[in-house]
């Protein structure tokens, strides 16, 4: 019996181990250094940059330690303990890089220091990619600005993860960032300390613990107003950033109330990006620069920025592998910018069950053409628990997480009344795991009698004539 416990308890601690090879990391990053040329880079150094790392494994690593950065950069040197280590660097197709194409490093792990710390230093370019999708901006540029999102689009610091595997949290001590005098940036978490000396502007970030996808840079001319705990970060135009910072303030509240309590301890970043810059990242939330001008003439623009903002209210930490991993991740933070308007706004602004109206005729449309409105084929209908983690890209904003997810969680308000709906949210939103028998034994806590038709709305793609809104 002791035999097979120990041999549960290796096992346990095998898959906790490659679901997290990093405890810490600590990044020291210069943009557009004026010694480009010293390190063997023949041309101007408009979109250079290099970086140290300094990253603390988790014990009893493999044989083998291998990570990955942007194909663009290389690696200069490996330390441990002061000592420089062997390294095998190749490039190798990545999945988690705008490019698809990164560089992949692998060291003995008997060359690392007993205290299990490496410190990484690698240089090169990051230039402007649309490889995937046209919100792939990540680049720096010595005019456009640095625009650096997670491993999700690119892993510009060395990043600890295979193609395919889960992510994971690791403790982000310091993200210290170096750039020319006329620039701001804006990582995420703690921001501890801005400096502008001998010509370079630095700004020493703590982001603390934290899912590696979530780490980013966005460096600009900016501007920046700041207050109770939300600041705006803008180039130009100081009245919506005034506008937008007060209903951001409003949202906060909201969500803080109404769904769960997140960003007690940072401060929250609003921030303007370029085109197709509509992101969320921990308590990071970038809108592109035509919302952020367009904010009072726009709908769309409230909408974005609840939706970049909802996200962490509405999170339930989830596997790829889950069923409900599409919906948690795209799904609620879709609908619920909905249910901010209705909160926020004025009836004579916005209209829910007009506006849900408009949906459900979309819908029907789009499943009775397999088109939509640009007459473009859309992915085949799936039941909302059937799309897949990699599938997400294809099925947000324009069919099943937007259309179907939005009439089922209307569907669910309706039926409770918005008292009751405001209580299942509540007690939803606190979850920190989510599987279908829970949340139908939740649903069926406020809605007695709908487990047929939860079955329905989650697990086919029936739409019956009794459903409708217009019936």
């Amino acid at each position: 019996m002791k035999r097979i416990i120990l041999l549960v308890s290796l096992l346990t601690f095998s898959v906790t181990l490659n679901a997290q090879p990093v405890k810490s990391y600590s990044i020291d990053v210069e943009f557009f250094p004026r010694d480009a040329r010293m390190w063997g880079y023949p041309v101007k150094n408009d979109a250079f940059m290099r970086g140290k790392t300094k990253v603390e494994l988790a014990s009893n690593i493999p044989d083998d330690v291998t990570f990955y950065l942007h194909g663009e950069l290389k690696i200069d040197s490996i330390l441990a303990a002061d000592k420089k280590i062997s390294y095998d660097p190749e490039k190798s197709f990545y999945r988690y890089d705008y490019s698809r194409v990164a560089l992949k490093t692998t060291l003995p792990s008997s060359q690392i220091s007993p205290d299990q710390k490496l410190e990484i230093h690698y240089s090169g370019f990051m230039n402007p990619s649309r490889a995937r999708s046209l919100s792939d901006y990540m680049r720096i540029h010595i005019n456009d600005g640095v625009y650096l999102r997670g491993y999700g689009y690119s892993p510009w610091f060395p990043v600890f993860i295979e193609p395919r595997q889960d992510t994971y949290k690791a403790n982000f001590r310091s993200v210290k960032v170096s750039l020319p005098p006329n620039l701001k940036c804006v990582v995420g978490g703690e921001l501890l300390s801005e400096t502008t000396k001998t010509g370079r502007y630095t700004a020493n970030w703590r982001p603390g613990l934290t899912d590696i996808r979530n780490i980013q840079c966005t460096a600009r001319q900016y501007y920046r107003i700041f207050r109770d705990k939300i600041g705006v970060y803008y180039m130009n135009n100081q009245a919506n950033g005034e506008k937008i910072l007060d209903f951001a303030t409003q949202l906060r509240n909201l969500f803080n109330t109404r769904l769960r309590r997140v960003h007690d301890s940072h401060s929250l970043y609003i921030i303007e990006m370029p085109q197709y810059g509509n992101i969320s990242s921990a308590n990071v939330v970038g809108i592109s620069s035509q919302l952020f001008n367009a904010f009072d003439q726009s709908l769309h623009s409230k909408r974005t920025i609840a939706h970049e903002l909802v996200h962490p209210y509405v999170h339930i930490p989830v596997k790829k592998e889950n069923p409900f991993a599409a919906l948690v991740m795209e799904g609620f933070p879709s609908f619920f910018q909905v249910y901010a308007l209705e909160k926020t706004l004025k009836e004579e602004a916005f209209n829910l069950e007009k506006y849900m109206r408009k949906v459900e005729q979309n819908y029907i449309k789009r499943r009775e053409t397999g088109k939509n409105r640009r007459g473009n084929a859309l992915p085949p209908e799936k039941p909302i628990l059937e799309i897949s983690f990699d599938e997400v890209g294809s099925y947000k904003d324009q069919f099943v997480l937007s259309d179907r997810v939005w009439l089922f969680l209307y569907d669910l308000w309706q039926e409770m009344g918005s008292e009751q709906y405001d209580r299942f949210l509540k007690e939803l939103f606190q979850w920190n795991s989510i599987h279908y028998h829970k949340f139908e034994k939740l649903v069926l806590k406020y809605l007695p009698g709908y487990k047929q038709e939860l079955h329905l709305w989650l697990r086919t793609t029936q739409y019956p004539d009794s459903w409708r809104i217009s019936k």
